[in-house]
């Protein structure tokens, strides 16, 4: 029997989502081409006494080993990571303001956290240069990047090679 690649370990809420756990679970399988018929044990071998229990009282009173590894995954994953409100995910959003001593890059990245759930689709990167430049504590170098990338961006379709 060949080695196994990689390691996915027990899940742990405190240190992992949901949602990247399962993640590693599907590039684990890939990487050591666990087939379809396997997938159900060794996720169960993998996720620990914990969530394992968790898993019993979910699907009871089946016990795991009777449900499908979708029906398990479903499960879990409507306990561990509900849908989120989008109302709810848009105010947490338009109310993160720019702590005190945060550099732009670090509240830029945690505004983009913010808006994964946030269904702004299409209008997210504006979204997101409208909160920045809205809400951020800019120095005057910070501001002069800023307002030139802004500049580029809303000039560049006046000056394509199309139009020139």
């Amino acid at each position: 029997m060949a080695g196994r690649v990689g390691k996915i370990g027990e899940f742990d809420a405190a240190l992992e989502e949901w949602g990247s756990y399962m993640e590693r679970v599907t590039h684990y399988f890939a990487a050591n081409g666990i087939e379809a018929d396997k997938q159900k044990d060794t996720f169960l071998c993998c996720i620990g006494r914990d969530t394992f229990g968790l898993l019993r009282t979910l699907v009871a009173p089946a016990k795991p080993g009777d449900k499908t590894y979708k029906e398990l995954v479903d499960a879990l994953t409507a306990h561990l990571a509900p849908k989120p409100l989008v109302i709810a995910e848009r105010f947490r959003f338009h109310k993160r303001v720019q702590k005190e001593g945060e550099s732009i890059k670090v509240y830029a990245a945690s505004l983009q956290k913010l808006a994964e759930h946030c269904a702004f689709g299409q209008n997210l990167a504006d979204t997101l240069r409208d909160r920045l430049s809205n809400s951020a504590q800019f120095s005057s170098s910070d501001f002069f990047v800023l307002f030139t990338q802004c500049l580029k961006e809303a000039v560049t379709p006046l000056y394509s090679p199309l139009t020139a």
